[in-house]
C-alpha cells in the first residue's frame, strides 16, 4: 500500500505578492481646543392630550354628579312619600270617625217612614228584569288593497 502524503496548508507560508496593502492610518491626536461652555438644553415636557379619553373621563364625571344628584333627590322623595303615606293613613281614620258619627246621627225607621210617603217601596218587593241588548256591527271598510282589486277587477273584466 501506497502511504498516502501529507497535507501541509499554504496558509502558513503565504507571503503577499502582488496583493495591495491597506494603509494603516495612523490616529493624529486631536489637539485640545478651548471649548465654550455649550447652552444646557431646557427640557420641554411635551403632554399629548386624547380627546377621546378626556370625553370618557368628562362624561364619567358628569354622570357621576347625575347620580349622586338622583340619589338626593330619592331620599327627598322617600320622606316626602312617608310623610304623605301618614297623613293618608290619619285621613282615613278620620274620615272613618265622621262617617260613624253621621250613621249614628241619623234614625233609619224615620228615613223609611218618609220614602213611603214620597211613594218609594222597597227593593224586595220590585220585579227584577234583565234585558239584553246587541249593538249592531258597522261594516268594515274597504282597505287600499281591497279597492286596488275592486279597480283591477274593473280595469281588466
Amino acid at each position: 500500500m501506497s502511504q498516502k502524503p501529507k497535507i501541509q496548508y499554504v496558509g502558513q507560508f503565504y507571503i503577499h505578492g502582488s496583493e495591495a496593502r491597506q494603509l494603516e492610518l495612523q490616529e493624529k491626536k486631536k489637539q485640545a481646543k478651548s471649548k465654550l461652555p455649550l447652552e444646557r438644553l431646557r427640557k420641554i415636557e411635551v403632554v399629548y392630550l386624547d380627546p377621546v379619553a378626556i370625553f370618557g373621563i368628562v362624561t364619567a364625571l358628569v354622570m357621576l354628579t347625575v347620580m349622586i344628584l338622583g340619589v338626593l333627590q330619592l331620599r327627598d322623595d322617600w320622606k316626602e312619600y312617608r310623610v304623605m303615606s301618614n297623613y293618608v293613613s290619619r285621613l282615613n281614620s278620620e274620615n272613618a270617625e265622621l262617617q260613624a258619627d253621621y250613621r249614628s246621627q241619623y234614625d233609619l225607621e224615620d228615613i223609611r217612614i218618609k220614602a213611603q210617603a214620597l211613594g218609594m217601596v222597597p227593593k224586595s218587593e220590585l220585579e227584577v228584569r234583565t234585558v239584553y241588548v246587541t249593538i249592531p256591527q258597522p261594516e268594515p271598510e274597504m282597505t287600499w288593497l281591497d279597492e286596488l282589486q275592486w279597480f283591477l277587477s274593473g280595469l281588466l273584466a
